[in-house]
């Protein structure tokens, strides 16, 4: 738990480690395939992190949230111990890169200049991501021979060339070999393609449309961050072309959490800045994606009719398993498809007590920011303008991370951690600014986590009893 002044030896890795993790530069450079970035990015951070200490530039201290987070470890590793042991080598190690890439990101540095690193570097990945994304949505549609890829969707082939309206182009072409199935979709940068005919997406963590549309729209409060903290022509253009790219990104990707998200981001941001002047500005930002983006009315509607019946699913496997849950990583042996909603995936595979610590680490990451801006919120200064800027701008980022997991299986995804991280990091800052601040759970905090617990269980049973599916 490394916090101390001037602990930045960590940082080059753990920025390399976030590029990593975003751009996944491994499976589109055959070359690359054969390094373990991520063994050599982690050697460098904790190398790093060790430097620091070692020359007295940094004291072992623990964030606000790092109890919670080393519970949910543990607790994962036990009830898959119990209730699956033979897998548990393997997610062991999907379960600790998680936790670890919460620590890193957010014990590498304590400083606001350290910190804008961080969150420049997670905005420049959700602008590449996005901006791949759009050259993608507008590229010509190509035949994808589906072959098996290592480490790849089963959605996902490999373009061979031939330009296609449907995938039957493809399949009845006379130089198409019989025995592989085809697939016609827009070919985009770095070897990346769309999925069910024309819905952008990128690799790796990314590879699904919705998880990259929330993934985009979650950094955006990053680029009005810095745009606050020097309002120059160039950061004007960057807000500017990030907004773009963002909001195209996610009409592309034809998601409609990707559309609350953007929505709910540029809501909170504006609403927090201006008011109701900026819940007007916010509103007319987000008109034009509201207005072209979403799916077809039938396909939403079987979309909306199947995730019903898998909370009504999660409910019956927490039912059977109410105290440990149905243990890390299980829900899929227990129904066909994935929570798609990472509140209930929680409940149902970790239980009550592991629901519990997971929602104090979202409680523990509005608090950073909320008793950050209500503390520095009439200081003057550079340094309290800057710790406003960014609160504000992570207390965004979050709102609308909790929307969009609402409608994905992102309860241990990496994205979600490393925004875990950077709350940490930018709770370091500032205590690296002001030693005074300091943020913990009270009594009262952890009941009403417990009753937000209940309220969220509570909720998602009124509404599938509603549909009649309990």
């Amino acid at each position: 738990m490394v916090h101390g002044v001037g602990a930045t030896m960590a940082l080059p890795g753990v920025i390399l480690l976030i590029i990593f993790i975003y751009g996944r530069p491994q499976e589109f450079n055959e070359r690359l395939a054969a390094l373990p970035f991520l063994y050599l990015f982690l050697g460098m951070t904790f190398a790093g992190m060790g430097s620091d200490i070692g020359t007295g530039k940094a004291k072992l201290k623990a964030a606000p949230h790092f109890k919670a987070s080393v519970f949910i470890l543990f607790w994962s590793l036990f009830t898959l111990a119990i209730f699956n042991p033979a897998e548990l080598s393997v997610n062991a190690v999907i379960i600790g890169v998680t936790w670890v890439l919460f620590f890193v990101v957010g014990h590498s540095t304590e400083s606001l200049k350290g910190f804008q690193k961080l969150a420049g570097t997670v905005l420049a990945m959700g602008v590449f991501v996005a901006t791949v994304a759009v050259h993608q949505g507008f590229s010509a549609f190509q035949c994808i021979a589906m072959v098996p890829i290592p480490g790849a969707r089963a959605d996902t082939g490999i373009p061979d060339g031939r330009s296609c309206e449907s995938y039957k182009d493809c399949r009845n072409d006379p130089t198409a070999d019989p025995e592989i199935e085809y697939l016609c979709e827009r070919i985009g940068l770095f070897q990346t393609t769309t999925i069910t005919a024309g819905r952008v997406r990128w690799r790796g963590v990314l590879q699904d449309p919705n998880e990259l549309a929330l993934t985009a729209g979650i950094s955006l409060p990053f680029a009005f961050a810095f745009f606050e903290q020097k309002r120059s022509f160039k950061r004007l253009m960057i807000l500017v072309y990030a907004l773009l790219m963002i909001g195209t990104c996610i009409v592309l990707t034809q998601s409609r959490g990707g559309q609350l998200v953007f929505t709910t981001v540029l809501g909170v941001y504006f609403i927090k800045r201006y008011g109701l002047k900026g819940a007007i500005i916010g509103g007319i930002c987000a008109l034009p994606l509201i207005m072209l983006g979403g799916r077809g009315s039938q396909e939403a509607e079987e979309s909306a009719n199947e995730r019903s019946e898998i909370l009504a699913e999660g409910l019956m496997i927490w039912r059977a398993f109410p105290l440990t849950g149905a243990g890390f990583r299980q829900f899929t042996e227990h129904f066909w498809l994935t929570a798609h909603n990472a509140y209930l995936l929680a409940v149902s595979e970790l239980g009550p007590f592991g629901f519990f610590a997971w929602l104090s680490m979202i409680y523990v990451t509005f608090k950073i920011s909320l008793t950050a801006l209500k503390r520095y919120e009439h200081v003057p200064g550079p340094t309290a303008a800057a710790i406003r800027a960014w609160s504000t701008a992570l207390m965004a980022s979050f709102a609308g991370m909790l929307i969009g997991i609402f409608f994905l299986s992102f309860t241990y995804h990496y994205v979600l951690w490393i925004y875990f991280g950077l709350s940490s990091a930018l709770y370091f800052a500032i205590r690296g600014a002001d030693p005074t601040f300091k943020v913990e759970l009270v009594q009262k905090d952890i009941f009403r986590i417990i009753g937000i617990e209940i309220a969220i269980v509570v909720a998602i049973f009124g509404y599938v009893k509603s549909k009649g599916l309990m």
